[in-house]
């Protein structure tokens, strides 16, 4: 079992961060971004606005140590990253785990977020595929171990893992492994197996939410990013809020990001969650009170 780091972690207590999963899309100036910024002042701009990212980019390919060491040099503080574990071990979680090449890859390259106290947690996104019925909870025990002693948050996309008396089955296989549940806001659509909103609290430390857009057309699209264009109106963003506060009345932080991530949707998402919440923060493109 790996030893915690020598240095605490940033203090989760009392927070609600919201954030997205991205600071480097092209859309997103004039929104996050003054038009002609430097693409390297990208993130420490971000951090303006909000005091968490997700890192989505490490799904594809993990990051070099150099980029994470100066992403921590980028960021103030208290600013959290949450590092999305790669497609392989969602794919194939148990046969990762038990090669250990890649967990200790993974390991190296988040050092850095570790050694500042900058990690919030690594996250794991299994495939719609992935349902009770050919595959087993227990394929996540390899990476649960080797993640210790960090938070270790888990997305289930198939909603028979939550259907009739398996959901308490799920639901406790987090709590006695203090997995992180991921609570979503997907499309409700009857007869698909798309997870419905369940917004359970397995570890103390961290509630977790994301928001993927409500497209009542999921099913038939191929395309992520048509998947994730959504703007959520004003009416849903309330009911959202409401969600939030009462997951934050449970854990000691929540972590809410908004993963429409199509167009500039994610940032506005965002932006007016925070607003909602009262948590905003005045960014490099607002105006001072009069």
């Amino acid at each position: 079992m790996e030893k915690s780091s020598p240095q605490s972690p940033a203090p989760l207590e009392g927070r609600i961060s919201v954030g997205i999963g991205s600071w480097t899309d092209k859309e997103y100036k004039g929104v996050l971004f003054p038009k002609g910024l430097a693409d390297n002042q990208r993130l420490a701009t971000y951090a303006t606005w909000f005091d968490h990212v997700e890192l989505n980019s490490s799904y594809h390919r993990l990051p070099s140590m150099a980029f994470v060491e100066n992403w921590v040099k980028q960021t103030p503080d208290g600013f959290l990253f949450d590092f999305k574990l790669p497609k392989e071990m969602s794919f194939d979680p148990e046969g990762t785990a038990r090669a250990e090449s890649l967990v200790s890859i993974l390991k190296r390259v988040a050092q850095p977020l570790i050694a500042a106290g900058k990690l919030g947690t690594f996250f794991l996104v299994m495939p719609p595929g992935f349902g009770p019925k050919k595959r087993r909870l227990e394929e996540l025990d390899g990476l649960v171990e080797k993640l210790q002693p960090h938070l270790f948050a888990v997305e289930l996309r198939h909603s028979g893992w939550v259907a009739e008396d398996q959901r308490e089955r799920t639901l406790d296989f987090y709590r006695t492994r203090k997995l992180v549940w991921i609570a979503v806001d997907m499309p409700r659509i009857e007869g698909s197996t798309i997870m419905p909103p369940i917004d359970e609290v397995t570890n103390s430390r961290l509630a977790y939410l994301r928001l993927h857009g409500r497209r009542q057309d999921w099913p038939t699209l191929k395309d992520n990013d048509e998947k994730h264009s959504y703007q959520y109106s004003a009416e849903e963003l309330q009911e959202i809020a409401v969600r939030v506060k009462a997951m934050a009345a449970k854990a000691e932080a929540v972590h809410v990001v908004a993963n429409n991530h199509a167009q500039d949707f994610a940032p506005k998402t965002a932006l007016a969650l925070q607003r909602l919440l009262g948590i905003a923060k005045r960014g490099p493109l607002e105006k001072p009170a009069e």
